[in-house]
């Protein structure tokens, strides 16, 4: 059931985005003319797979991305929160766009949705999506880590929120001890987020991993605040030490 703070958030997107629409043209060789046609149709439902298939095509398949974009957002939105749809990756139209340079109450819309979405994930033991997929999807359409480090930064300490934290760095520790881009979106730009990531990492993530099952997690991520040549041979050390 969404909260009453998830549909407050999408009241608000269907008040600034509901009944706008984009041209009915794009690829033809990706869409049927009827189904761009329907861009054009305001608050006319796409449909989970015809939304889907829009929302992640890159923007040379659409005379105006943009406004293709924010047609597609009421729709796109309620399907993130009802959690009904595994199939929602990134990269995703929102992130394709400069849609922080949009008028301030689309970006304001925008971002209350996220936010809420976010925080309401971390705060949900058993997730739908999962906090790993959301943490992409909302990093991706921030294209920022900022926005959504500093909400988990701000969570109490000890409550599910760490939980989350603990299962996300388990999951990746071996990819971000071995600095693999990857683990950001793949159409962001990991070198340079990286090392950014690693710093929120060792500063918030080791004091809220005390408790975790695994020992050894904490002081691995600790380790991320080492140059490599220094990283690996601490890195066998403390296995050899944990053995």
């Amino acid at each position: 059931m969404t909260s009453p703070a998830l549909t407050a958030a999408l009241h608000r997107i269907d008040a600034v985005f509901g009944g706008m629409t984009a041209p009915a043209e794009g690829c033809l060789h990706c869409y049927g003319a009827d189904e761009l046609a329907l861009l054009a149709v305001p608050r006319t439902p796409l449909g989970d797979e015809l939304l889907l298939r829009f929302f992640h095509k890159v923007p040379d398949h659409f005379t105006d991305h943009a406004a293709t974009v924010r047609r597609l957002l009421p729709e796109l939105f309620a399907l993130l929160a009802s959690g009904r749809r595994s199939g929602v990756a990134a990269p995703t139209g929102l992130g394709r766009t400069a849609w922080r340079s949009w008028p301030c109450e689309q970006v304001a819309a925008i971002e209350g949705f996220l936010d809420v979405w976010w925080r309401e994930t971390l705060a949900d033991p058993e997730p739908p999506y999962g906090v790993g997929a959301v943490w992409e999807l909302c990093v991706d359409m921030h294209r920022s880590l900022a926005p959504v480090h500093d909400v988990w930064a701000a969570a109490p300490r000890g409550g599910t929120e760490d939980r989350h934290l603990g299962d996300w760095v388990a999951y990746r520790i071996d990819e971000l001890l071995q600095d693999d881009p990857f683990v950001l979106p793949w159409n962001m730009d990991g070198e340079a987020l990286l090392p950014g990531l690693r710093s929120w990492l060792v500063e918030h993530a080791v004091p809220r991993l005390a408790g975790h099952p695994d020992p050894l997690l904490a002081r691995k991520v600790a380790l991320l605040a080492l140059a490599p040549e220094e990283r690996w041979p601490a890195y066998a050390e403390l296995i050899a030490s944990a053995g």
